[in-house]
């Protein structure tokens, strides 16, 4: 069942015709509008956005920013649908005035992707385009980590720098950090992150000294009882002694 919205929706589209070339005896109509919907999306601004309905597989990004460069100006940017079959597109204009000739295109128009200026790549050479484009230029990526790496050593150097300022104005204070264990270009702690170390460091010193105290008790303690154990000893042999004496034998 056609509803009024959908016919409204349908109307609401201009259409032209697109063929691969001047040979071609086959064209695929086009149906197109400005993209303006009520939460629009940042990459796909307002007044310079134009969408774009049934365009054919052979079709390529490429393509269609040629095309529509020619025929109306400066694109930005174009999007295309990763729905196999016919797909969609966003074609996005640098200025307003390329949109505006763009919705001027007579509904006979005829877009021929390939020409003497363009070239739409079909079939092998569009896959090997393709693959070729997914591979990085070695010498791009060469000089990419080159300015990384000193972007990197710059850093470090200002933070160098940074905290050698900080231990000279400490009046003389040198703050010493685990360097040696985290490394010269770790990032520096946080004051909650050395408060934690400190509470932490303190907690062990008084539990050291609490085991010391014990420990001094504890050897204290065995002095006592071996003073206490020899004290007995002696008590025991005197009266040893004595009960030797008490009971010498006496016959007469």
């Amino acid at each position: 069942m056609v509803t009024k919205a959908s016919k409204q929706n349908a109307t609401s589209f201009k259409t032209l015709w697109i063929r691969f070339d001047t040979d071609s005896s086959d064209k695929h109509q086009l149906f197109f509008k400005e993209h303006s919907v009520r939460n629009q999306e940042p990459e796909y601004p307002r007044n310079r956005t134009l969408f774009v309905l049934n365009i054919p597989p052979y079709v390529t990004v490429d393509c269609l920013n040629n095309a529509f460069t020619n025929l109306c100006g400066n694109v930005q940017s174009v999007t295309l649908s990763n729905t196999k079959g016919f797909k969609t597109a966003y074609i996005v204009f640098k200025k307003e005035s390329s949109l505006d000739k763009a919705m001027e295109l007579s509904k006979d128009f005829v877009i021929t992707l390939k020409n003497e200026k363009n070239i739409c790549l079909t079939g092998v050479k569009k896959w090997c385009k393709e693959y070729n484009d997914t591979l990085y230029d070695e010498q791009l990526m060469k000089k990419d980590i080159e300015e990384y790496i000193d972007l990197y050593d710059k850093r470090v150097q200002d933070r160098i720098a940074q905290e050698k300022a900080a231990d000279e104005s400490n009046n003389g204070w040198v703050t010493v950090t685990g360097k040696k264990k985290r490394g010269q270009f770790a990032p520096s702690r946080k004051e909650s992150t050395i408060g934690k170390v400190q509470q932490k460091e303190e907690q062990r010193k008084k539990k050291k000294q609490l085991l010391n105290f014990y420990t001094f008790q504890i050897r204290e303690s065995k002095k006592q009882n071996l003073a206490e154990l020899r004290k007995k000893f002696e008590l025991d042999k005197k009266r040893l002694q004595e009960l030797k004496q008490k009971r010498t034998f006496k016959p007469f």
